[in-house]
């Protein structure tokens, strides 16, 4: 046992023998003889041997009382989880046919064919009935590792408080499914749901409690012990205490609905599951998804280890430690960690609690590194909504649990390691490998001081110390790099500034939109959205802006994200209320959609969406749909590039869209209300992007003009200072101001402008500056050796989006994204670097609730020359 006890009496027989020979010499000087060979010493001997034992099994005394001490406690061991896929039921060829409904009923076993003789069969049941209907060809259904028992009688009540009965086929798998309830009379009047017939007789549910001060009067409660197949009722003092509990009366009988089998038998890869154990005539049966969640259930070493910390949060989540711990009592939760959510992220309410769940993995224990795919694929929804509504029942007032799976980046590790002559390199790499996968492990919490801590950073001078400390037979570790699998380095687009979370940006790459909270330190893949066939690709994000920017009050949401991905048929719309946490799919259209804002309309957001087929509206929502907002109404579907809400000094929110086929641009004074927009720019200039800036009481509309060829023509920047006084006439369409003094980047594919300077994002020019304190601007041009990427010797790379911000201690740092990733200055554009790599050779950050796994490190092992 792992656990320290006190050692009662650590003399052994050796110091027993040996105390009785000092007292000899004290007491009975006389006798000399104490040899082996003296009669008295052989008693003796066989005393001390006695005496050994007794103490061995009083040492074991604490052991036991360690145990009762839990059970009294309340302490039991948790039982097993059960694996769950989805079983895909076919037409067979000798189906006859496919005009006749054939009906799966719930209790449908399925398992793999024969395999190790005697070794136990993991046997799958459908949870839920289908029907495969005339006409269709397969029908999926809901499957565990699990036995269905349904109304098992289990005892006979005698009306007494305290009664207990005993399940059959213990353990009972955790989770839902397990029902108890006792017979009423007849007659006995209950509330819808409450009750259930079984041979004509009533029976009433029981709540299953954790401790019968929970229940309220009048209930059934109950205590389960899932693993020893318990159920108790509750007690009371009659002398004392009013009796409120119901427990099962004389002669009522007590059944139970619950599910027996579970454990890591149940984990099963894709198409084993082909074996019809339940006649279903006319189908055939295979898993197209392997089964995941299976746990064997909890042994009496790790209940004794848990136990004090379990003993801590009880029943009552106060502390953060107290919410991991309740968190981890689900067999599918391997590790938790609880955070203030308002230290973390600005859109969190006051009092929420977010807790990052590690599911357990059943290959954990073999060494080999664990990849972020198998860790997702553990972690499943169902065992995620039983943590959170669990710890809500145990949160205190005010306090509010939000649950989720744990969120990881994969690294892996690049090195070369030069060891003695002598020194086997195969076995070097190999408990090298195991290290490392040991290390960089979100299962492997407080296993080594790197690569397993959440938020935790993973520093090369770290793997060094891996790499040498165990190994004598190393010479010298001759490189070190880390690897990190998912960076924007290529093709990077739509970087935009997450207003409200300092340090924090997003940037797309094809599918794959990745967010930085720390200023580019570091990149996340926060979402994929091309994993399927229908080759999506970002086009448009769009957090949501306060109107005073950089501060959100009530009312606002400044958690809210948006993007537009394009696919094969048109566009998609994702939302996220958590600053890309989580995402929900919004709406589909088919056409494509270029650009998206938000508006603000009686503190409901409402996504703008400008596309090929004109402008639509998205209020946020479930089944909300799209619906078309008309800007021209002489050419309802006139196609737009891009579109951008501002807010007057006077809260008014007013909104800009620019058209497609050099057409002009329009501005709604109305927040984008059909029927509003004013053509404030005539038609003859194409313009593919825009940008909002605030000066004092003023705002400003920024355009940037694209060109087919050449040095181009810069950017366009209108002022409005109050919507309402705003008169859009000929006046009002010829203020617009030129800024193309200086430019010579071609196409401008994006504006931002941070307190009095403009940066424009062009196609040959890298990144062009403009201070607009001075009389006549002109736009600064980067110098060839700045650090931008290169096209050729005078053109750079294409910059495809531009954004900055002024930090508190006044320097201004701006990001730029194109072909070759993102790339950051800290010193207003002088110089740059890339802040993209996916190779590194000094550390790799994190975010605080995220935490590394290991991807296949290379690891080249050489012998040196002694």
């Amino acid at each position: 046992m792992s656990l320290p006890v006190p050692n009662l009496d650590d003399r052994n027989f050796a110091d027993l023998v040996a105390g009785a020979r000092e007292r000899i010499q004290q007491i009975a000087p006389e006798w000399t003889d104490l040899s082996v060979h003296d009669p008295g010493i052989t008693i003796l001997e066989a005393f001390a041997y006695l005496t050994d034992t007794l103490m061995y099994r009083l040492n074991r005394v604490p052991e036991k009382l360690y145990a009762v001490y839990l059970n009294l406690l309340g302490t039991s061991l948790y039982p097993p989880s059960t694996a769950e896929t989805i079983l895909e039921f076919t037409r067979s060829s000798s189906a006859g046919g496919d005009s006749q409904d054939i009906r799966i009923p719930r209790g449908t076993q399925v398992s793999c064919p024969p395999g190790v003789p005697g070794a136990p069969q993991p046997v799958f049941t459908t949870t839920t009935a289908a029907v495969l209907q005339a006409g269709q060809a397969s029908v999926q259904v809901a499957a565990s590792d699990v036995t269905l028992y349904d109304a098992v009688p289990i005892g006979i009540g005698t009306g007494r408080p305290g009664q207990s009965f005993v399940i059959p086929n213990a353990p009972i798998v955790s989770g839902a499914g397990l029902s108890i309830a006792i017979e009423v009379p007849a007659g006995t009047q209950l509330s819808s749901g409450e009750a259930v017939l079984v041979d004509g007789k009533p029976f009433r549910y029981c709540r299953e409690v954790e401790a019968f001060a929970d229940a309220s009067p009048d209930e059934v409660p109950v205590r389960i012990d899932r693993s020893a197949g318990v159920v108790m009722f509750a007690w009371w003092d009659e002398e004392s205490i009013e009796r409120t509990a119901v427990v099962p009366g004389p002669g009522a009988e007590v059944r139970a609905w619950y599910r027996g089998g579970g454990g890591l038998r149940g984990n099963v890869g894709a198409g084993q599951l082909t074996v019809m154990r339940t006649p279903v005539p006319g189908v055939k049966v295979s898993n197209p998804e392997p089964a995941t969640g299976g746990r064997d259930g909890e042994s009496l070493e790790n209940a004794l280890r848990r136990a004090p910390q379990d003993f801590q949060a009880r029943d009552r989540a106060v502390t953060v430690r107290d919410y991991e711990v309740l968190a981890m009592r689900h067999g599918g939760v391997f590790r938790a960690r609880a955070f203030t959510r308002r230290d973390i992220w600005a859109f969190a309410k006051p009092g929420e609690v977010e807790i990052a769940l590690v599911p357990f993995v059943p290959e954990a224990g073999t060494g080999a590194p664990i990849r972020a795919a198998e860790l997702n694929a553990q972690s499943r929804e169902s065992v995620r909504i039983d943590v959170e509504q669990y710890l809500r029942r145990r949160s205190t007032v005010g306090a509010e649990p939000v649950v989720r799976w744990g969120l990881y980046k994969q690294v892996l590790v690049d090195a070369r390691i030069v060891v003695r002559p002598d020194e086997d390199a195969d076995a070097v790499k190999s408990r090298i490998v195991g290290r490392l996968a040991g290390g960089i492990s979100p299962l492997s919490p407080g296993s080594s001081n790197y690569g397993s801590g959440f938020g935790k950073p993973l520093r090369v001078s770290n793997l060094y110390r891996a790499m040498e400390e165990d190994e004598p037979g190393v010479q010298y570790v001759d490189r070190v790099r880390i690897e990190v699998e998912k960076v924007p380095d290529t093709d990077a687009l739509a970087l935009v500034q997450a207003e409200g979370q300092d340090n924090t940006w997003f940037v797309a790459q094809d599918g794959t939109l990745f967010r930085t909270t720390n200023a580019g330190d570091g990149w996340e893949a926060c979402a994929d959205f091309g994993t399927d066939s229908s080759g999506e690709a970002v086009r448009s994000i769009a957090p949501f802006r306060s109107p005073a920017p950089g501060r959100f009050s009530a009312g606002q949401h400044p958690g809210t994200v948006a993007v537009s991905t394009v696919t094969r048929n048109g566009s998609r719309i994702y939302v996220s209320d958590d600053l890309g946490e989580s995402w929900r799919r919004a709406a589909e259209l088919g056409f494509v959609v270029a650009d998206l804002c938000w508006v603000d309309r009686d503190d409901v957001p409402v996504l703008l969406l400008a596309g090929e087929r004109g402008l639509y509206e998205l209020p946020v929502g479930e089944g909300a749909i799209p619906v078309q907002n008309v800007v021209d109404a002489s050419q309802p579907d006139r196609g737009f590039y891009a579109v951008d809400a501002f807010v007057d000094v006077r809260g008014r929110t007013g909104v800009v869209v620019a058209a497609e086929a050099s057409a002009g641009v329009w501005l709604s004074p109305e927040a984008g209300a059909a029927g509003s927009f004013k053509q404030v720019k005539v038609a003859g200039e194409d313009i593919r992007c825009m940008s909002i800036q605030y000066d004092g009481g003023s705002s400003y509309v920024w355009l940037g003009r694209s060109v087919p060829e050449g040095t181009g023509t810069g950017c366009l920047r209108l002022k409005i200072d109050e919507l309402s006084r705003t008169t859009f006439d000929a006046a009002l369409m010829n203020s617009w101001e030129q800024f193309g003094s200086g430019w010579t980047g071609g196409s401008c594919w994006g504006v931002h402008v941070v307190g009095n300077t403009a940066y424009a994002a062009t196609q040959s020019g890298g990144v062009l500056r403009l201070d607009l304190g001075q009389a006549s601007a002109q736009w600064s041009v980067p110098d060839v050796n700045c650090g931008l990427p290169l096209r050729d010797r005078t053109r750079f790379e294409p910059v495809r989006a531009v954004s900055g911000v002024v930090r508190d201690d006044g320097t201004r740092l701006v990001l730029a994204a194109g072909p070759k990733g993102v790339y950051r200055s800290m010193d207003n554009t002088v110089s740059w670097a890339s802040c993209s790599r996916r190779t590194v050779d000094d550390v790799v950050t994190l975010p605080d609730t995220w935490l590394f796994c290991s991807g296949e490190h290379r690891i080249e092992v050489v012998h040196g020359n002694g």
